[in-house]
């Protein structure tokens, strides 16, 4: 049975705003015991075991959405596509997992730290049970949020009883890796109820090309992600990466609440592609929209507060974080926007070859830019770099998925969103002469600034603004008539 999409984005939502919550204190706590040196030590170590990570992941994350999404109303096919799936999961987290520890084991770089870089191997080991595409590709988004709830609760608990002083480090990477780990045990037991495990006429093999390329397009777009902080810190220093990864931290939290309608939409768009292509390019308008009202406010925001945030949520010690979250603003634009028509169009529609050629460019990019301005610029060539090579590989996916896909571009909604963000901006400005202490200068632009951008919405007339208020009278009238009866 095809599930609510209302339903999945409001659950969707709850998720996002977990997943900025939950990091958002996290890092408040963490910043002000482990400091910039410390965070840079994690964020090095993580950063090495992330490219084994998504080794073993071997692109099912993305393969595993769309073919799930495919067989969900067939149970024989659901359960032949689940075992193979599965077993494939566990032959490329065999060989991550092994890579590694002999990675590890032999650099003599990472022999002061064992400890360190072991907790952090641990998540690699935890995706022998990664089965979240099944989830996704079923639409089981309130299982997904529930569960993300509890294990980021608890998580949160034990930080605050184990993490107390700059030495405890290795700690916090070993708990962060367990956290991931709760979900996916979580996710096997519950997986008896959409599927079991039937080795009747399965075959691995007929997933192997596709799969592959797809590892080698998330692994490439990896690596331009990834190698900011790899050659910060080969060539800069532990505070440096401190610097980027919590300003990397901020603008991820952005873009993570930017997309929390869209990311739902995958599973619905590959459906729709292959059955009813009228009510597919109404849902990549919806989508376009959406990003119109929330990505324009939030890049322009985040760069005006920048400074004052950074104060508020890391204290002085992160104070040079400012400007490099100001220069990753754009990235909030440009990945906001490629997720929709550079990552969701492309593999719903079975376009990812494009992917390869972008990326690749994107990275050898990357690679250079970081080579030339990281010994110059520390971490803030590091975001440039990366600007530019995200810039990039969008660009090169957008302009042939225009000739593949005849999408069209909803001119209104862009006007609305820029000239909202305009006269918000000038508003934050003004309030910003008026010098108020940090914290409550912070909370009074960030309120004002959200009621001035949705009055201009209401009086612009936004199409999906309107809906949204209709849909919450509509549900608020029915809620009361029920208690009434």
């Amino acid at each position: 049975m095809q599930k609510s999409l209302t339903k999945n984005s409001i659950y969707n939502i709850i998720y996002t705003i977990a997943n900025i919550l939950f990091p958002f204190i996290t890092s408040i706590y963490v910043s002000r015991i482990l400091l910039p040196v410390g965070v840079g030590k994690v964020a090095s170590a993580q950063n090495i075991a992330s490219y084994f990570v998504t080794l073993a992941a071997l692109g099912l994350p993305s393969y595993g959405v769309r073919e799930f999404a495919k067989v969900r109303e067939n149970k024989c096919e659901r359960n032949k596509l689940f075992t193979e799936l599965f077993f494939l999961n566990i032959i490329s987290t065999t060989l991550a997992v092994t890579g590694f520890f002999i990675l590890v084991a032999i650099n003599t770089g990472f022999h002061g730290e064992w400890a360190l870089y072991s907790a952090c191997g641990v998540a690699i080991v935890f995706n022998y049970l990664n089965i979240d595409w099944m989830y996704m590709g079923l639409e089981e988004y309130g299982y997904i949020t529930a569960r993300s709830l509890l294990i980021k609760a608890v998580s949160l608990v034990i930080l605050f009883l184990v993490v107390k002083t700059e030495q405890d480090y290795v700690l916090y990477a070993l708990l962060s890796s367990l956290a991931t780990g709760g979900n996916y045990v979580f996710n096997v037991f519950h997986a008896r109820k959409f599927v079991k495990i039937d080795f009747g006429g399965i075959q691995i093999g007929r997933h192997l090309k596709p799969v592959l390329l797809i590892a080698c397009i998330i692994f490439l777009s990896s690596i331009y992600n990834k190698i900011d902080v790899t050659m910060l810190n080969m060539m800069a220093t532990d505070e440096a990466v401190g610097l980027y990864s919590y300003a990397q931290k901020i603008i991820n939290m952005v873009l993570t609440m930017a997309s929390a309608v869209t990311v739902a939409l995958l599973p619905r768009l590959s459906y729709y592609y292959d059955n009813d292509k009228e009510e597919f390019y109404r849902l990549l308008n919806k989508g376009f929209q959406i990003l119109c009202m929330m990505t324009f406010p939030l890049a322009v925001g985040m760069v005006l507060v920048a400074p004052q945030a950074v104060e508020f949520l890391y204290g002085e010690a992160f104070k040079p974080a400012s400007l490099t979250i100001q220069l990753m603003c754009p990235l909030i634009l440009i990945k906001g926007f490629g997720d929709l028509f550079c990552y969701q169009l492309v593999y719903s529609t079975k376009n990812e070859k494009i992917i390869l050629p972008a990326s690749t460019s994107a990275s050898v990019i990357n690679i250079i830019a970081n080579a030339v301005l990281i010994p110059v610029l520390l971490q803030n060539g590091a975001v440039i770099a990366s600007v530019f090579s995200e810039l990039v590989t969008n660009a090169i996916q957008f302009i042939y998925m225009k000739k593949k896909v005849q999408f069209r571009i909803n001119g209104k909604a862009f006007i609305t969103g820029i000239f909202s963000t305009a006269i918000m901006s000038i508003c934050v400005l003004m309030l910003m002469q008026l010098k108020f202490p940090n914290t409550i200068g912070l909370f009074v632009e960030v309120i004002c600034g959200v009621v001035v951008y949705i009055a201009v919405n209401l009086v612009m007339k936004n199409v999906l603004m309107l809906e949204l208020i209709r849909k919450v009278k509509k549900k608020n009238f029915y809620n009361f008539n029920r208690i009434c009866k």
